[in-house]
């Protein structure tokens, strides 16, 4: 990494222990004896005042040991106790030096390692606990070395700590200067030209500050120093914390020149140290900033294209390729929309986590298997794309059969349970130059799929003009997007009907049933068709949820006339996670009470979901809510129904009242039902009134309200909304 890949190299990648020992103590050693303008400057203790020297064997030194091991000690020991040998310091006393050095480097190893400080310093956290280390463990030196000064030749006081006050300023500046420059410092890491050329236009534009500050009065050189912050900011900006190492030493050697030129106070003395100090680690911390800023970055980048959850490209880069396939003029691709079987099933019996897990292996598993130069990308839920450049239906089908034989090998386990799925693919193959958009080639793809999934499931179908099957599976596609675009459009609208009291006159509350209509111009498509396919697309508890929606506001604008409504829920909406909430949580959010509002359900929904609309309707009878059980009479379970499901009021079999008076066995029935009903204590609506000569008959028979074109035909609620309220409102 960086530099330390340079000094890998240097001393021989596969030299063993001893030989990056050797290497290390010839590296540190040559550095400490061989590069006097910046290892050392004269200091003297008649010249306490000029700035501290700069050791980079001591730097170079910590950044060995930090990146490959405390174990290489001993070279730090070496080449310090040459540095004092080569300066005419006594064996003893340069071996004591050593021993010194050491104890700084390891000390401030132990801390960086304690505190897991990374030495790639790109956070906040790492150079403040880089910093904070260094510190402390330079601060070592001041008092062993003002007690060495004292103990061999006998000077105390000021001088000594002065002279244990250079040791500490030398060993912190080249671990906060030197360390980083060795460790951090990535050439390949430039990159682009014009951050070269600022690098280099910073280092140039310090040596000529540098020049600047020599050749003016000694007066006015700390008065000029801040114009050599900028050059350490320009340099952090072009490489990071490496670059604005490499400015911070730059501008120490300019500081010791200026010490060396002419003698200095110790205000200026000080106020220089603190500037080295200062301006490298604003250097370090904006190039953290910086470093952090582009993380984030690549991180909203990375989001805005990739799943999280599966790491695959998402749906919305998944179509700016495919568009960039479209324009490709050279190239043939294919398209394949990957749709797994039996899913569903994970999430119902294992959790919503457990499925997450098993996509996230899916998407791997998938992965290994993909050709390559092919993009694979999750389009949501349990759906996968795959584009396959330069391929035709032959290659395709290759992939699709290595795709299949994935997933028939995967196993989930979660548990212990084992689950397996199976996938049907739809493809279709985009010409050089044809004239679509991704949405046509993904519809296409999709109705190919449907048409696997039609024709038994874990196969593979291509999508083909001529194909009847996939030309109504696209028609009905169209129209899905027609549904769409009518419950968010306004293309529907709610109409009212009047349910009447005959058994009690003076019971004047209204009473109406909501009913579901296109709104004009739309009204030549049946309901019924557009519901049936929102029933097979997944969609008609997007279409009860705005029907429910609707019908509180309804009853918001109502408030204060006693309003009773009747709403349809199909059977998918019952079972659906979170519907139960929804509808729960309708009379605090719009202010009405739940009694107000009859959930209508049919025969046919206990039959196919009685467990689960057991449950949710327990739970919203609990709360207040109706339960009005249409068509009843209209299967053998009918009966038991009234055991089964917390019913409040039945609505009687229209047939059976059509025939009422024509048909002997028709009185018969609704009298049996409306017997049964009574005897639990459940009023009846009879439906599909049309003749008010049986009005009479069915009060005779104990039938409590009635519901038909005899009492009142079915009305945009904007009419029911005049008749109530003076002042109709707007749905807020």
């Amino acid at each position: 990494m960086g530099a330390s890949l340079w000094l890998r190299r240097l001393i021989g990648k596969h030299g063993g222990f001893l030989g990056r020992l050797f290497g290390f103590t010839a590296l540190l050693s040559l550095v400490a004896n061989g590069v006097p303008l910046i290892s050392y400057v004269a200091v003297s203790l008649q010249n306490p005042e000029r700035l501290t020297s700069l050791y980079p064997e001591d730097g170079i030194g910590l950044a060995i040991l930090w990146r490959y091991g405390a174990r290489f000690w001993p070279a730090v020991l070496v080449s310090s106790t040459l540095l004092s040998l080569r300066l005419g310091t006594p064996l003893l006393s340069a071996t004591g030096v050593g021993w010194m050095d050491v104890l700084l480097d390891m000390t401030a190893l132990w801390l960086l390692t304690r505190w897991r400080v990374q030495a790639t310093l790109d956070r906040t956290s790492d150079v403040a606990g880089f910093t904070l280390a260094i510190l402390i463990a330079a601060a070592l030196a001041l008092p062993i070395y003002s007690l060495r000064i004292w103990l061999l030749f006998g000077i105390a006081g000021p001088e000594s700590t002065l002279f244990g006050l250079h040791y500490f300023l030398s060993a912190f500046f080249s671990y906060l200067i030197i360390a980083p420059l060795i460790l951090v410092w990535k050439p390949g890491y430039i990159g682009y030209r014009r951050r070269v050329w600022l690098l280099v236009g910073s280092m140039l534009g310090i040596a000529v500050m540098g020049v600047v500050l020599f050749s003016v009065d000694s007066y006015l050189r700390e008065r000029l120093l801040f114009l050599l912050l900028p050059f350490i900011v320009l340099a952090s900006i072009a490489a990071r914390v490496g670059g604005a190492s490499a400015a911070a030493a730059l501008i120490a050697i300019v500081m010791i020149l200026l010490g060396e030129s002419s003698s200095t106070t110790l205000t200026n003395y000080i106020l220089r140290t603190l500037f080295i100090a200062t301006a490298t680690l604003t250097g370090y911390l904006l190039a953290v900033v910086l470093a952090e800023r582009g993380r984030a970055v690549a991180e909203i980048d990375y989001r805005a294209s990739h799943d999280v959850l599966t790491g695959l490209i998402n749906r919305f880069e998944f179509q700016a390729r495919l568009q960039a396939a479209l324009s490709d003029a050279e190239r043939r691709y294919v398209l394949l929309y990957l749709d797994l079987d039996q899913f569903k099933l994970v999430n119902d019996t294992c959790g919503h986590l457990a499925g997450d897990r098993m996509l996230q292996m899916l998407g791997k598993s998938l992965s290994s298997v993909l050709p390559q130069g092919a993009t694979l990308a999750r389009l949501g839920g349990d759906e996968f794309g795959c584009l396959l450049p330069d391929c035709d239906q032959a290659s395709a089908d290759e992939v699709s059969r290595r795709f299949h034989e994935t997933i028939r090998a995967f196993r989930f386990q979660a548990g212990a349970r084992s689950f397996s799925v199976g996938v049907s693919i739809g493809g279709t193959v985009l010409s050089p130059g044809e004239d679509k958009t991704p949405e046509d080639v993904l519809s296409h793809a999709d109705v190919a799929c449907y048409a696997a999934k039609e024709a038994g499931r874990n196969r593979t179908s291509f999508y083909a003009h001529a194909d009847v099957v996939m030309t109504r599976w696209l028609a009905e596609l169209q129209e899905l997007s027609q549904l769409r675009a009518a419950l968010s459009g306004g293309l529907f609208q709610l109409y009212a009907q009047r349910i009447a009291n005959i058994h009690d006159a003076s019971d004047t509350r209204p009473f109406y049933e909501l009913l579901l209509r296109h709104a004009p111009p739309n009204e030549e498509r049946p309901i019924g068709e557009m519901l049936g396919m929102a029933l097979r697309f997944g969609l008609v508890t997007e279409v009860d949820r705005w029907v429910f929606e609707h019908a509180a506001v309804f009853l918001r604008e109502m408030a204060g006339r006693n309003l009773r409504l009747t709403v349809n829920c199909g059977a998918t909406s019952l079972e659906t996670e979170g519907f139960q909430q929804f509808v729960a949580g309708l009379p605090q959010r719009y202010g009405f009470e739940a009694r107000q509002m009859c959930i209508e359900i049919t025969e046919s929904v206990a039959v196919q979901n009685l467990t689960r609309a057991v449950a949710t309707l327990r739970a919203l009878r609990e709360q207040g809510f109706d339960i009005a059980l249409d068509d009843f009479g209209a299967g053998v379970a009918s009966f038991g129904y009234l055991s089964e499901l917390p019913v409040t009021i039945v609505k009687l079999d229209g047939r059976f009242v059509q025939r009422l008076g024509t048909e002997p066995a028709a009185r018969v029935i609704v009298e049996s039902l409306v017997r049964i009903a009574t005897f639990r204590g459940i009023p009846c609506i009879a439906e599909c009134v049309e003749d008010s000569k049986v009005i009479p008959e069915l009060r005779r028979l104990g039938v409590t309200y009635v519901q038909g074109f005899a009492i009142d035909r079915p009305a945009p609620i904007a009419t029911l909304r005049s008749l109530l309220s003076p002042e109709p409102m707007g749905l807020g």
